[in-house]
């Protein structure tokens, strides 16, 4: 099982990376709670939810467009 999850990440880290691009910038546009609320975190006197939301989407559009850029590489 553990050599078949490693092959996995290995062989589909482009598509992985794609899946957590879309879920942090769907999740910023949406304000999901468990997301972009600062209450309880160690950075909380330091980042409003607002900024939390602009750092989460610019994030993902990063990942988006690295894992779109190894796919098209890939092929």
């Amino acid at each position: 099982m553990d050599k078949y999850i490693t092959q996995l990440f290995t062989d589909y880290n482009d598509v992985i990376w794609l899946l957590f691009g879309f879920i942090l910038v769907f999740g910023s546009v949406k304000n999901w709670d468990w997301l972009c609320d600062p209450t309880g975190k160690p950075h909380a006197p330091l980042m409003t939810r607002g900024l939390l939301r602009f750092i989460f989407f610019s994030l993902g559009l990063l990942l988006i467009g690295c894992s779109l850029y190894f796919l098209v590489k890939r092929f």
